[in-house]
């Protein structure tokens, strides 16, 4: 097969190429940028809930005003992008929140020295259950000490490592007798004896610490624990202040507004770019779609990959992340955007003069509707996996260690969805939904999705994730992306290309991801990743049967409409013909003959 390029659609290629890499390093990041900010995953539900109500309403709104203003296509696309990108790099300016500092862990329980303590040599084959401990004295400044206790709460004996010379001074205790060849020793009087599990000291983040106070006999230990209580209560109700009030900062609302503006400038400007795409290309082409959006897929995955590892170079061993290579590829990436979307070469098109009668006629067509019920519930998952995917991510990667390297894994995650599974998906997805029809297609996407959510539970480090992503990404967004944009081009009357997009693609990622973050988010917070990414995989299996009985009998129904007389309005009976029992889902563009086949890419 000859491969050539065609030059009249190089500027599409190089939009939909640096329109996605100026997304890359910074939209998967979303999310954990405003973890890291201190929000909550209950208020980035509730956050991420509200964006796709207003990009559901905002799509269609810009599609009708591209389609009534034809001639102000190209300006009103680039101003998109430029708020678009705008919007995303201004969380530039956010203040990030400074490295928790190591504080004095939170008192666990207290115990008791005898008057005199036996100092022994620890051995592991010792009967005692014991634990190893960092310990110092509270009222001297006397360097700390390893000793070994056992789990009670009264201690006469303490194990230490030294074998050689057992003395009471390396505990800091005045010496007191030596029977049966046990060191005696007495235990400062008026003084507490702070004990830290070894494993801790190395990594101890405020909130998070468990501490022993091993106290005299002298001491009272009542007093003690009514101090520490009162301590601990303290200290949680300084954190829940710290939380309450974040959410009354310009740094909180300032990152809603600008996520807020950003994310809704995205979704319009992709949707109007699909509906300017398939302008360019032109009935005779459009089944050239899927080969043009790759290129956006290959930007992604190149930027992904480039801003994860660059974040973390940039970070090293920090635990809150510099974004600052994020941004600055998002910016260069813009601006050779703007510059491909100025050599546009877009067709002339008139205004519709129906007042929309078209349009409503094909909303009512009862297979129509079922395309777009459907296509909420796809955006339900996929809401789930784009904003909840990563937060589960960095969990896991806390529990694993593996935190300095999370934002080069989840570059390498988004190259292999873009690189493994999109491009391939996205190449051949016109075959595929010719040669299956678009009711199969989906059902086998849902199922797709179930198979999915399942998988990424399963993980049991982050690494695990590149390999899963890599396989499952192409069957589900970018073969299920294509049969929604190429099923609302096929039905859409003459004259409201982008309006379509815009209804089709608002129910899909507006109403859709609104429901898959609210639900998303209350359910992450009650059963935790993995518990919720498995409901969420019983839920897509039972939509991919859900739709395979309704397709079933949609197409039967379409086969008793047969008989019946033939639509009266133009546009639909040009858009939907009755010739085949899968007349609910048609393809999406004209089929490629042989002389196609061979030809420009």
């Amino acid at each position: 097969m000859k491969f050539k390029i065609d030059r009249g659609l190089l500027p599409i290629k190089i939009h939909f190429f640096f329109f996605f890499a100026a997304l890359g390093p910074l939209l998967p990041q979303i999310n954990v940028f405003g973890k890291q900010l201190g929000v909550s995953p209950a208020v980035m539900g509730l956050v991420t809930a509200v964006l796709p109500l207003l990009w559901a309403a905002a799509k269609p709104l810009f599609g009708y005003i591209v389609d009534y203003w034809p001639s102000r296509r190209k300006f009103v696309f680039m101003t998109l992008i430029f708020i678009m990108s705008g919007s995303y790099c201004c969380l530039w300016l956010l203040p990030m929140p400074e490295e928790p500092e190591t504080a004095e862990p939170v008192l666990e329980s207290v115990y008791q020295l005898n008057d005199t303590v036996y100092i022994k040599t620890y051995h592991n084959n010792t009967d005692a259950i014991l634990e190893k401990y960092m310990c110092h004295w509270n009222c001297t400044t006397d360097e700390t000490f390893q000793v070994y206790l056992t789990n009670s709460t009264y201690i006469n004996t303490v194990y230490i490592d030294n074998k050689e010379n057992i003395s009471c001074s390396l505990l800091h205790m005045e010496f007191n007798d030596v029977r049966e060849g046990e060191t005696i020793c007495i235990p400062k009087q008026d003084c507490n004896l702070l004990c830290y599990d070894e494993a801790l000291i190395k990594d101890v983040q405020i909130f998070n610490r468990s501490k022993r106070e091993v106290g005299s006999s002298k001491v009272n230990t009542v007093d003690v624990l009514e101090k520490d209580v009162d301590k601990i209560k303290r200290t949680d109700l300084v954190k829940s202040e710290i939380e309450g009030s974040f959410y009354m900062t310009c740094t909180f609302w300032g990152f809603v507004v600008l996520m807020c503006v950003g994310t809704v400038a995205f979704n319009v400007a992709n949707c109007i770019g699909d509906a300017v795409c398939f302008d360019v290309l032109g009935s005779e082409r459009g089944s050239k779609y899927g080969a043009q959006r790759a290129w956006g897929t290959a930007g992604y995955g190149v930027t992904a990959l480039l801003g994860g590892w660059l974040i973390d170079v940039v970070s090293g061993s920090n635990r809150n992340k510099d974004f600052t290579p994020a941004f600055i590829v998002a910016i260069v990436a813009t601006i050779v955007d703007l510059a491909a979307c100025r050599k546009l070469n877009l067709p002339s098109l008139s205004s519709p003069d129906d007042s929309g009668k078209a349009l409503r006629a094909v909303l009512r067509i009862p297979r129509v509707v079922v395309f777009i019920v459907f296509a909420v519930v796809v955006g339900i998952f996929d809401s789930f996996i784009i904003y909840y995917m990563f937060w589960f991510l960095e969990e896991l990667a806390e529990t694993t260690g593996s935190m300095e390297q999370i934002k080069l894994i989840e570059g390498v995650v988004v190259a292999a969805q873009s690189f493994i599974g999109e491009l391939l998906f996205f190449f051949f997805s016109g075959r595929i939904i010719k040669r299956w029809g678009y009711g199969t297609t989906l059902t086998f996407c849902l199922f797709c999705y179930g198979v999915r959510l399942a998988l990424i539970s399963l993980i049991q480090h982050p690494w695990h994730l590149v390999f899963i992503e890599s396989i499952m990404q192409g069957p589900t967004y970018a073969l299920c992306y294509s049969a929604i944009v190429g099923y609302a081009a096929a039905v859409a009357p003459e004259g409201y290309s982008a309006t379509v997009q815009g209804i089709v693609a608002g129910m899909d990622d507006g109403v859709g991801f609104a429901l898959g973050s609210l639900i998303g988010g209350q359910l992450y917070s009650y059963a935790g990743g993995r518990g919720s990414f498995r409901i969420f995989a019983g839920m897509a299996i039972i939509a991919s049967g859900a739709h395979a009985l309704l397709f079933a009998a949609v197409t039967r129904n379409d086969g008793k409409e047969q008989k019946q007389p033939e639509v009266t309005i133009p546009e639909v009976e040009k858009m939907l013909p009755v010739g085949d029992s899968n007349a609910i889902y048609r393809d999406t563009v004209v089929p490629l003959d042989d002389k196609q086949k061979n030809g420009d890419r």
